[in-house]
């Protein structure tokens, strides 16, 4: 009951009090996909593999607001969420029962809502990581202590790609440019995931590390096929 009242608010609030900010994503994101999508990546649609599909079309038609999904392997859970705020090319998405992400250009910069949110992600090059040629860079997690403190990882990462990689959302098979990116910081080490739109920053969708007792999340680019784009 606690979460279908929460849902009912969240979804009322973000419907009459950020009509402004929604209407302005909707419109920036649709104008960016719309351009980027409309050439010749040798999109298909085609029915997908049922691991990667949180939610189907018919679902995903219903919605106006942008849409993201997650879900997280190690803790069996699945979420929808909607678009909360675009601040300095940061955007932030929020759930029906609280979570919320923010992505810098597709990478997870931060987490509220997890047992050890990842509080804030430092990359210097998180602007043009995926349309260079990196080989290695280095990134900061930062993560709260018991005393309310900060805690530091100063992760080294390894930074590779595949082109023309076959990627699949829903009932879209489309050509990709998948990164991986194998990072260190002492004994803490994760392998990061990111499937993107060939020669953009565009990320369809990645797995990405949170912490260590939050593992990884999954994350679908669900806007990307709103909107009747396709």
């Amino acid at each position: 009951m606690r979460i279908l009242l929460l849902l009912v608010i969240i979804f009322t609030c973000v419907g009459c009090t950020n009509d402004d900010v929604i209407r302005g994503n909707k419109a920036s994101f649709t104008k960016v996909y719309s351009n980027i999508l409309s050439r010749s990546f040798d999109i298909q649609r085609e029915k997908s593999a049922a691991s990667d599909t949180i939610y189907d079309r018919e679902w995903l038609s219903k919605f106006t607001q942008p849409i993201i999904g997650i879900s997280a392997p190690k803790r069996s859970e699945q979420a929808a969420l909607v678009a909360l705020g675009n601040q300095d090319e940061k955007l932030t998405w929020v759930s029906a029962d609280g979570i919320s992400v923010s992505f810098a250009n597709g990478i997870l910069i931060a987490t509220r809502g997890y047992s050890q949110d990842l509080m804030e992600s430092r990359h210097g090059d998180q602007f043009s990581l995926f349309t260079r040629n990196t080989k290695k860079h280095f990134k900061t997690h930062r993560y709260l202590d018991g005393q309310n403190g900060y805690i530091e990882l100063n992760f080294s990462c390894s930074f590779k790609s595949i082109n023309n990689n076959v990627s699949y959302l829903l009932d879209i098979k489309l050509k990709t440019t998948k990164f991986t990116e194998s990072c260190t910081a002492g004994t803490f080490r994760h392998i990061n995931e990111y499937h993107v739109l060939p020669k953009t920053n565009i990320v369809i969708k990645s797995k990405q590390w949170v912490s260590e007792s939050n593992g990884y999340i999954l994350v679908y680019n669900y806007y990307a096929f709103q909107n009747n784009l396709f």
